[in-house]
């Protein structure tokens, strides 16, 4: 019985000891590490540098690590973003256009870098923990390169999952990104990666 009471004792003082909570930067670590295929419902707003409000849009993200992702935009008219990882091909439905460039040439610098890192964040970037606000965890991160789109973007995890990011370019114009039903390490197809212009399609670039 007196065993028993030990027992019960360490562990109500171990219970009681102050446990380290996790930062922003360590849940987006945590993410990157484990993540290699995500798929998530999007919602994009677009604001000027007074906060005004531009353009809103909204799709699916596809990603799979290394190098291939699929920005599918629905709304407010259909456009695909489509990386294999070797071309990157931009299709707008309404003009009937696609354009195609290279990937290494397109996304230098460009913050969907980030989710496809094999290297810790702060290698390129200045990381500052913002603090949890509600049921977010919120960090900022500075690059280091000058040769940057963006110059300074800032993420809310929720939990281990990528919730929010928001990217402020050089005109201090703010991108907002909201991630939802997110899913993670699913198998996706390597034909969801590539693009077969429709029929009467006008193509720019070296397809």
């Amino acid at each position: 019985m007196m065993f028993q009471k030990l027992k019960v004792c360490l562990f109500l003082l171990l219970a009681s000891l102050p446990v380290k909570a996790e930062t922003g930067s360590e849940l987006l670590d945590k993410f990157l590490l484990k993540t290699k295929t995500m798929q998530a419902e999007f919602k994009q707003e677009l604001h000027d540098n007074h906060g005004f409000l531009l353009q809103e849009s909204a799709g699916q993200f596809s990603l799979r690590r290394p190098g291939k992702f699929l920005w599918d935009y629905i709304q407010p008219y259909e456009q695909k973003i489509i990386s294999n990882g070797v071309k990157i091909w931009i299709y707008d439905s309404e003009l009937e256009q696609v354009s195609v460039k290279k990937y290494d040439q397109v996304l230098t610098g460009a913050p969907i870098l980030l989710l496809d890192k094999q290297k810790p964040l702060s290698d390129d970037f200045i990381i500052s923990e913002l603090g949890k606000k509600g049921k977010l965890f919120w960090l900022r991160l500075d690059p280091k390169s000058t040769e940057n789109d963006f110059k300074q973007i800032k993420i809310a995890m929720s939990g281990e999952h990528l919730h929010t990011m928001k990217l402020i370019d050089n005109f201090d114009q703010t991108t907002t990104l909201v991630f939802t039903k997110l899913k993670t390490n699913l198998s996706l197809a390597n034909d969801l990666f590539e693009f077969v212009p429709p029929s009467g399609t006008d193509i720019v670039g070296d397809f």
